[in-house]
């Protein structure tokens, strides 16, 4: 008995069947999402992202420049010497850290170190840096930036910290108070 030949179909399915699957376009963006400041981000697996891409930061932080916010005339002729810069925070801002990275203390120690005029303004998930441009930002005053945003989340995790001791000082000093007045109300005898 001879080979068997294979006909068309069995080459062409051999064929496929030892070429990898990739997924169709239609499949990549069906699995990406949207992010905060209106971009679109494809959704990575977890398990297909190189280990050094995974965030490796907590608290609170800046992702980037927002630059679809720049304005329209930077590089032209007409480009602006200081404009706003939005940047995009890695999550919400409390109100508190909000009333702290808005302070004026921020813009005057921002004065102090050369940014004069510069202000920080939250707006949801966005700071607004006011008075600057990018030149500035790569300059030196992101990295002061970064700094205040670290300096104010160390500053609200150790008023959180400080605020849940005394709060269970009190619970504590609560317990051993009412344990003093069911002892001595146990002591009542109506014989």
């Amino acid at each position: 008995m001879g080979e068997s030949e294979s006909g068309p179909h069995e080459a062409a399915r051999d064929a496929s069947s030892t070429q990898q699957k990739t997924p169709a376009p239609d499949e990549d963006a069906s699995r990406a999402q949207w992010d905060d400041d209106g971009g679109f981000e494809p959704d990575i697996p977890r398990s297909t992202r190189a280990p050094d891409t995974e965030p490796a930061r907590s608290g609170l932080f800046l992702r980037g420049v927002l630059d679809s916010a720049l304005p329209h005339e930077l590089g032209t002729d007409d480009e602006p010497e200081r404009y706003l810069v939005t940047a995009v925070f890695s999550r919400q801002v409390s109100a508190e850290e909000r009333a702290l990275i808005e302070a004026p203390s921020v813009t005057a120690m921002l004065a102090e170190r050369g940014y004069q005029g510069v202000s920080l303004k939250v707006a949801d998930r966005r700071l607004e840096i006011a008075h600057t441009n990018l030149a500035m930002l790569v300059g030196g005053l992101a990295t002061e930036i970064a700094r205040v945003l670290r300096e104010i989340d160390q500053q609200v995790v150790a008023e959180r910290e400080r605020r849940d001791d005394e709060r269970l000082r009190w619970g504590q000093a609560e317990a051993a108070r009412a344990a003093r007045v069911k002892a001595e109300a146990e002591r009542v005898r109506f014989e």
